[in-house]
């Protein structure tokens, strides 16, 4: 079985830091990675510069990238990417998903689990959105949800992509997952499973970025308020 390896969520001090397992249940999966979506970390930002410094790089013809934006920066880094573990080609017929994927081999399932088609692509209810099995299994503490969601601002950092990810949060409500683990109490398991929505007949590689995953405080355990002035 794969050792399971600690991913851990910044926080103030060590001893606060919230710890999220994961372990591959296929023997091809990609290790979850830290997304690097920041094309251009050896450019001049504006934000260390001075006024008369900024105004002399406009004068030399700087051009404006969205890596300029402190939060688009940030979001660019922020959560564990996935990648796809096999070559997959996929479309949609009047009559439903048709793909072509390879089968998920008995010594590949490193936890026993395979998809209902047996392949590493699915239809999730009989339905047109095809669901691309990427062989990560998560563990996360109750008290937050992990969140599933596209490529930031994909827009930019890949227009020719011809897929879009549906955005999908796991909670300690989704139990079809079984935590296996007697020693992690208050923990609760998902697979990172991918519904895709195309936009046409598609191809992916193994080892193409699919989506990310990141942690998130559930609702339950915070509330909006208005600051109001006296």
């Amino acid at each position: 079985m794969s050792e399971l390896i600690p991913e851990q969520v910044a926080g103030e001090e060590p001893e606060e830091k919230i710890i999220v397992y994961w372990e591959r249940e296929y023997s091809t999966a990609f290790a979850p990675e830290r997304l690097r979506l920041d094309f251009s970390p050896h450019r001049p930002l504006f934000s260390g510069m001075s006024l008369n410094e900024q105004r002399q790089a406009a004068a030399e013809g700087y051009k404006v990238i969205p890596d300029d934006c402190g939060p688009v920066r940030t979001v660019g880094q922020y959560g564990w990417l996935i990648r796809s573990p096999a070559d997959c080609k996929i479309r949609r017929t009047a009559e439903g998903v048709k793909w072509q994927a390879p089968p998920i081999l008995p010594e590949e399932r490193v936890l026993g689990y395979k998809s209902f088609s047996g392949t590493y692509v699915d239809a999730i209810l009989n339905s047109g959105y095809p669901k691309l099995c990427c062989g990560i299994r998560f563990y996360y503490p109750k008290q937050v949800g992990l969140m599933m969601k596209d490529l930031p601002n994909r827009f930019y950092h890949d227009p020719e992509r011809t897929f879009f990810v549906w955005e999908g949060m796991k909670t300690q409500e989704y139990k079809r997952t079984p935590n296996m683990y007697d020693w992690l109490q208050d923990y609760d398991a998902f697979t990172a499973n991918f519904l895709l929505q195309l936009t046409k007949p598609t191809t992916i590689k193994r080892g193409d970025p699919i989506g990310i995953v990141f942690p998130v405080m559930l609702p339950k355990h915070f509330t909006l308020e208005e600051l109001k002035r006296p």
